[in-house]
């Protein structure tokens, strides 16, 4: 199983306890645009957490995710809106079929994509001066103490992911570091910027745990091995913990 598959058996957990977006960052996006917004293409909507962002504002969504387990989630809670969902993946969506768009966007998904094509891609699914969005926030411990015990254990966890990639398991953690942070490397996208949304929240430890088990270092560990780990991060943790989720979005305009 790959990571980037690995999502829909926990599609229900995963829309629980990970974090939204707040309406600002649509207004950082859409303000990045040159001329209205009422069309956009999203890769990998995931159970539609940025797909409402952006629908609830009357823009119609054409949402694509390969996934059939959180479709189920992101369907029911994009129901009554100008959503369309296409079961396919970024590489094999039928841009000309779609016409340009004025906004292509992707919420913690777009690392999952081809890195030979993608920026390419996205400039040919826009419009000129149609916006492109990538942007994704990690849930981090605010004490540092706890975040450095965390990731003693998650690195315990990176060596055994390792030692199965020749069983067909792809990725490692630091892939998902920030990996909208990278160059955007295509002569037809300009006005590149980097905004940083800060973001603090409190969470009771048991929810943090929970959200720990929708990523996929986690998820495509077996079962027992995954329970373990869990159980000796909560061990760690106090009843609460403040969490860093800064949001990191990453914009540029097709010339």
């Amino acid at each position: 199983m790959s990571r980037a598959q690995s999502f829909g058996a926990a599609a229900r957990d995963y829309h629980r306890f990970r974090p939204g977006y707040p309406a600002e960052l649509a207004d950082v996006v859409l303000a990045h645009a040159t001329g209205p917004v009422t069309r956009a293409l999203e890769i990998g909507a995931g159970t539609g957490k940025a797909t409402r962002l952006f629908a609830e504002r009357g823009i119609q969504v054409t949402a694509i995710e390969p996934d059939a387990g959180m479709r189920t989630v992101l369907e029911a809670g994009t129901r009554g809106l100008p959503v369309t969902v296409q079961p396919t993946t970024f590489e094999e969506v039928d841009l000309a079929r779609l016409g340009p768009v004025d906004l292509c966007f992707a919420a913690a998904a777009f690392h999952w994509t081809d890195p030979a094509t993608r920026w390419h891609r996205v400039a040919e699914a826009l419009r000129p001066g149609g916006v492109v969005a990538i942007f994704g926030a990690q849930t981090v411990l605010a004490d540092a103490a706890l975040a450095a015990a965390v990731a003693a254990i998650e690195a315990e966890i990176e060596a055994e992911i390792e030692a199965e990639i020749e069983a067909g398991i792809d990725g490692t953690i630091a892939d998902l570091a920030a990996p909208y942070l990278e160059p955007v490397d295509v002569p037809e996208l300009e006005a590149v910027e980097l905004t940083v949304l800060p973001r603090r929240a409190e969470q009771p430890a048991d929810d943090y745990v929970r959200h720990l088990a929708t990523v996929s270092a986690y998820l495509v560990l077996e079962p027992d091995a995954r329970a373990s780990v869990l159980a000796r991060v909560r061990a760690l943790l106090p009843e609460s913990v403040e969490l860093v989720q800064d949001i990191d979005v990453q914009l540029a305009r097709r010339r």
